[in-house]
């Protein structure tokens, strides 16, 4: 049986190949990864499948939000346009204000990772996540984005 297939989309190289190297360590998952959105969309059109109609075998994106030409959230909502809601997307980010979580949240995004990451938050996104709690995670990342706009109408 073959590993289910993780795409690590950064445009920073290193940060990317050490998210990579992390899910690559379990020795459980394949990884692609991308250093552009580009890249990213290149990956997923390579990667689909044509057993269902818009499937692929990229299940989980970890996808960083500021890069250029395309930033990670219109990615974020090419994805969804173009292959639903089937493949996990967890936004893995140093920026956080309002507007990214609302536009992060309303893609149903399983979850928001700081940067610097901690892998053992990576890989509790990804066990959950093939685990078949990605509904929950949705709802927790939705819920938290709840909190996140109070703490950002109280900010001066």
């Amino acid at each position: 049986m073959s590993k289910p297939v993780i795409m690590v989309v950064d445009d920073e190289v290193d940060v990317a190949n050490s998210i990579a190297n992390t899910i690559k360590d379990t020795g459980e998952y394949e990884v692609v990864t991308a250093y552009s959105a580009k890249e990213g969309l290149e990956q997923l059109s390579k990667h689909r499948t044509f057993l269902g109609l818009g499937g692929n075998k990229i299940r989980l994106i970890f996808l960083d939000i500021k890069m250029p030409q395309m930033d990670g959230l219109q990615l974020l909502e090419k994805i969804r346009k173009d292959y639903g809601e089937d493949i996990g997307i967890s936004m893995l980010t140093a920026w956080e204000d309002a507007e990214k979580w609302d536009r992060a949240t309303s893609g149903f995004v399983v979850n928001y990772i700081r940067k610097p990451f901690k892998g053992e938050d990576l890989l509790a996104t990804i066990k959950n996540f093939f685990e078949g709690r990605e509904a929950r995670m949705v709802l927790d990342t939705f819920e938290k984005h709840i909190e996140k706009q109070e703490e950002f109408r109280k900010k001066p």
